[in-house]
């Protein structure tokens, strides 16, 4: 029986990127494991508002003339259609309908986010754009999104057929919401399931026998009651505890056994504890080499 309540709508921001374009091969694939509707977004960076801004922070005099500015805007909105039809394109040759939009505005992030607002259950979008030159950086506009979305989100770095999905447990309530969803995710698209604990030692290697016994059996048990909470008991999954730091845990075990994507929550810690301390997803999502699906704890 099909899942009415679980990805009905998928956004899709574009930009041309490589990257992009691997964010529209995956959605592609959630598309036919789930049913889901695609919606194609490219949001336009509003010029004149850009030169505006610019003027009043800076004192500048000098006014930039106002064919120059539709010169810029005409060329952007070129550049719009060809990535739009380009996208289009793909998912008919997939066998899916698509719905596109071109909108402008001045903040790509603020766009997008407020854009998902109308119904979407998931986004999937390439960890960076065109500018960044490392191919496992995560870039500004999707940092933002990520920090302020309700919206679960997918941001692509490799290939993502979802065949295998490293499910990050804490044991708390944000946690068992992304167990919830990563299991129906891992059911629609037949893959294989692997449930993380990492339990958290600077330096295990100097910790008692009797020590790390214990937080196996936390860990382990964590990992139980997370399953128990989704009604899943029986459910056929890898459970693995490790040990150290918990983003570098997850990346290295990810990578080392081949996960093609990283499942965890995000619990949207406030601007200046983001700043001091960072929070787990931040740091997976920059570390990570494979694709990272994070999903927020202000979900509904």
């Amino acid at each position: 029986m099909k899942d009415k309540n679980f990805i009905r709508k998928v956004l899709v921001p574009v930009d041309g990127s490589d990257l992009s374009r691997l964010a529209k091969k995956t959605a592609a694939i959630v598309a036919k494991k789930t049913g889901a509707t695609v919606t194609v977004l490219y949001v336009i960076h509003d010029v004149e508002l850009y030169y505006d801004s610019l003027s009043a922070v800076q004192g500048m005099n000098y006014v930039i003339p106002q064919s120059a500015i539709n010169e810029i805007l005409d060329l952007r909105k070129k550049e719009a259609n060809k990535v739009i039809n380009e996208a289009q394109n793909f998912f008919k040759e997939e066998g899916l309908s698509v719905d596109s939009k071109i909108i402008t505005g001045f903040d790509e992030a603020d766009n997008i986010i407020e854009f998902s607002k109308n119904s979407y259950d998931l986004i999937i979008m390439g960890a960076h754009g065109k500018n960044e030159k490392s191919p496992y950086d995560l870039g500004s506009i999707t940092k933002k999104v990520i920090q302020h979305t309700t919206c679960p989100i997918l941001f692509t770095k490799k290939d993502c057929s979802l065949s295998s999905l490293l499910v990050c447990l804490d044991g708390s309530k944000p946690s068992i919401s992304t167990l919830d969803y990563a299991i129906k995710l891992a059911e629609k698209a037949s893959s294989k399931l692997t449930l993380l604990n990492v339990q958290e030692f600077p330096s295990y290697e100097h910790v008692s026998h009797d020590a790390q016994s214990i937080f196996e059996t936390m860990g382990t048990q964590i990992l139980t009651n997370s399953l128990d909470a989704v009604g899943k008991k029986g459910l056929k999954a890898e459970k693995k505890v490790a040990f150290g730091i918990v983003a570098n845990s997850i990346v290295e075990i990810a990578e080392k056994e081949n996960h093609d994507l990283i499942v965890l929550g995000h619990k949207g810690l406030g601007i200046v504890k983001r700043f001091l301390l960072g929070s787990v997803s931040d740091k997976v999502g920059h570390k990570a080499k494979c694709s990272v699906l994070i999903f927020p704890a202000k979900h509904k």
